[in-house]
C-alpha cells in the first residue's frame, strides 16, 4: 500500500509539472491539487489494465487537448476520455514505429535481391535503416553473430522510446527482443561480451 501511495505521488507530480510547462498561463492555486492524484490514478490504472501501455506522465500529458482559455486540468486530465485519449496516442505511435520497420526490412530486401550481402547493408552509414530494424534483419537472417554486434545499439534504441518492444511484436519474438521485460517496469539487458544479464527500472 505504501509503494502504491508511493507510486501515486511520483507520478502526480510528473503530471502536474508536465501540464505546467505545457500551460505556463494557468496558475496553480486556482486547481484543487487533488487533480493530479486523480489523473495519476487513471494512469496507473490503465497501465496495469494493460502491460503494453507505458507509465508515462509526459506523454500522457502531451497527448491530451490542452485548452489555455481557461485552463482546466479536471477536464484535460482526469476524465475517462483522458484515459481513451492516451491510449489512442500510444497505439497510433506503435503503429508509425511498425511501419518504419517495415519499410526499412522491405528496402533491405530489394537491396539484396540485387546482390548485396546482408552485412554489406547492416554496417552501411545509410540512415535508412535503425539500428532496431538491422537488429531484426540479422535475425530474421539467422546471424547470432551478427545480432551480437549490434545489440547494444539496438538496446539504445528501445532505451529512448520502449514502445518498440510493441512495434516489434509482428516483426520479431519478443523472447528475440534485445531487452527482456520480466514485468512492466522491470527489463532484463543483455550485455553482448558475455551475455550476462542486467536489471533496469523504467
Amino acid at each position: 500500500m505504501l509503494l502504491q501511495t508511493r507510486q501515486i505521488a511520483e507520478v502526480a507530480a510528473r503530471i502536474e509539472q508536465a501540464y505546467y510547462r505545457r500551460s505556463p498561463r494557468w496558475h496553480r492555486t486556482y486547481s484543487d491539487p487533488r487533480v493530479w492524484e486523480v489523473a495519476a490514478t487513471l494512469l496507473i490504472s490503465l497501465r496495469n489494465g494493460d502491460p503494453s501501455i507505458p507509465l508515462d506522465p509526459e506523454l500522457y500529458v502531451a497527448s491530451q487537448p490542452i485548452h489555455d482559455s481557461p485552463a482546466d486540468p479536471w477536464r484535460d486530465l482526469a476524465e475517462s476520455t483522458s484515459a481513451r485519449r492516451y491510449r489512442r496516442r500510444v497505439e497510433d505511435i506503435i503503429r508509425r514505429l511498425r511501419n518504419e520497420l517495415r519499410d526499412e526490412l522491405k528496402i533491405a530486401e530489394r537491396r539484396m535481391r540485387r546482390g548485396e550481402t546482408i552485412e554489406q547493408i547492416l554496417f552501411s552509414k545509410s540512415r535508412r535503416f535503425s539500428p532496431l530494424g538491422r537488429f531484426i534483419l540479422s535475425y530474421r537472417a539467422g546471424r547470432q553473430d551478427l545480432q551480437d554486434r549490434l545489440l547494444r545499439a539496438a538496446q539504445e534504441q528501445h532505451r529512448s522510446c520502449p514502445l518498440y518492444r510493441e512495434a516489434c511484436r509482428d516483426l520479431l519474438p519478443l523472447s528475440s527482443y534485445p531487452v527482456f521485460q520480466i514485468a512492466p517496469g522491470l527489463e532484463i539487458w543483455a550485455r553482448e561480451e558475455n551475455s550476462a544479464m542486467s536489471p533496469s527500472l523504467n
